[in-house]
């Protein structure tokens, strides 16, 4: 025996659809940059985040909110959970959750001298990254991904590099090799 659906019911379902697609794509403008987890003390060298316009100028205005999330480890002789936060920047295992307003953006991320610890010596300047162009409302980008880089030797070279595809694993996240 079919049943039919009062029309209460199918407003209902429709107002439920029309909240579900409203509420999806107000979260087309979200992105999170994951920067995994690195061998050693690379994990604590920060990154910071630059977001500018297509013209170069800053536009960390158009940030709607931003939040950090973290790959926890357990101290198992104290039993208590630590995470690897620093400064307002973010290190290796974080993931950074990013809403911007509708446009197209630059993202980068850099390190000064000043906090690159034993590496400071690589370069001597401030780590930098390739420049992402990120389309807020893309369907297919939600999520990217910054490693160090590293010369054909496996040496880290003092830079940062972020790309849509996850980096290569093994324990630890390898570098991106020059």
């Amino acid at each position: 025996m079919k049943k039919k659906t009062s029309r209460f019911a199918r407003l209902i379902l429709f107002a439920a659809f029309l909240f579900t697609v409203q509420f999806f794509s107000a979260e087309a403008s979200a992105l999170e940059i994951y920067r995994p987890e690195n061998f050693g003390n690379m994990n604590i060298v920060p990154c910071m985040i630059r977001v500018t316009d297509m013209d170069g100028n800053d536009a960390s205005s158009s940030i709607i909110s931003i939040s950090y999330s973290w790959y926890y480890e357990i101290n198992k002789k104290k039993g208590k959970w630590l995470h690897r936060y620093w400064n307002g920047c973010f290190t290796g295992g974080t993931v950074v959750h990013l809403d911007m307003k509708s446009g197209s953006y630059k993202i980068s991320v850099y390190t000064p001298v000043k906090d690159q610890s034993e590496y400071a010596s690589l370069t001597r300047q401030e780590w930098t990254s390739n420049e992402f162009i990120y389309k807020t409302g893309s369907p297919a980008l939600n999520v990217i991904f910054v490693s160090p880089v590293a010369n054909d030797n496996g040496f880290y070279s003092g830079a940062w590099h972020i790309d849509y595809r996850a980096p290569k694993f093994y324990i630890y996240t390898k570098p991106k090799m020059q």
